[in-house]
Parts: C-alpha cells; structure tokens; sequence
C-alpha cells in the first residue's frame, strides 16, 4: 500500500510591494560596495549576516545573491595559491627560450636526485643537441633510450635534433 510521505513546503519569498525595493536592499549595497572597495573581511561579516537575516525572513533573492558576493569576497580574502611547477616543466620552458645553459644547470640537479628518468636524460640531449654539441647529445639520448624506449620516437619528431640529427654518433637510432 503507497503512503503519501508528508512533506514541508520551504517558506515563500515575501516578495516587495511592487515599486518597492527589498527591505534588505541598503544592506545588500553597503555589502557589494565592501567587496568592491577591497575590505573583504568586513563585507564577509556583513554578507554573513545579511544572509541569516534573508533567509530567516524568506527572502532567498537577497540570500542567493548575498551568498554569491560573499563566495568572491572570500576568494579575494583568500586566494588560490599556485601550484609550483615541476622540474620537467621548468627545464622544458628554459629549453623553449633557448636557455640552454638554464635547462643544463636544472638537469644536472634534476638528474641528481632522478638518474634513473629516462625523460631527464632525453632533454638534456635536447639541450645538448641545442647547443650543437653532438657527442654529449648522442650519449644523453643513448641513456635516454636505454631507460625508456619510447623516447626514440620522440627523437625522430623533435626538431631541436635537426642540427646534429646527420652526425655519425647518432648511428644508434637508425632502424628504430
């Protein structure tokens, strides 16, 4: 047998007399005009209550809208913080503005900790290979694929190789 589950029905918003603007309008403004100056904890403060008072009074455009307004003013109060770049991601920047010494000097440390990185090792022939030294990039793109052997795929697209890519050293790589 089905039974009618009783159910409560939200509190209507009173709306305003037409012509009328909400009774809390003025706190409403006072609020934005707190987060647009800049004083965030103290429009948090004035949104917080403005919401209590809203919602106790079934004004729930005002509630919804303060609640808007409070979640930027938070969000100016405490700002997402930037995730650090990784290594990789570092050395891939310095390689992509050509600063071959840079992206050396953060492979050598990158290398340290990580040596067993096949990736590491591949862009530091890319650096090399930058930098027109063929014998210490075929040997970094030997280790490299030693690692990982997927990386001489990688090697047959990257144009940073083109310089160095005829020289005999990188003889390893044909039939691959």
């Amino acid at each position: 047998m089905a039974t009618k589950a009783k159910s409560e029905q939200a509190p209507k918003s009173a709306p305003a007399p037409a012509g009328q603007p909400s009774p809390f309008a003025d706190a409403f403004a006072k609020a934005v005009k707190l987060v647009d100056s800049g004083k965030h904890a103290e429009a948090v403060k004035a949104l917080d209550a403005l919401m209590e008072e809203a919602l106790a009074a079934g004004d729930w455009a005002i509630k919804r809208r303060a609640k808007v307004y409070r979640a930027l003013a938070e969000a100016k109060l405490h700002p997402a913080k930037a995730e650090p770049a990784d290594a990789i991601t570092e050395i891939q920047a310095s390689l992509n503005r050509r600063d071959t010494d840079e992206a050396l000097k953060q492979l050598e440390k990158a290398l340290k900790a990580h040596p067993a990185q096949g990736n590491l090792h591949y862009l530091r022939a890319v650096a090399f290979a930058q930098a027109e030294n063929a014998e210490a990039s075929a040997e970094s793109l030997k280790k490299a694929v030693e690692l990982d052997g997927d990386l001489i795929f990688q090697w047959h697209m990257e144009p940073d190789f083109n310089s160095v890519r005829k020289s005999p050293l990188f003889a390893f790589t044909e039939g691959r």
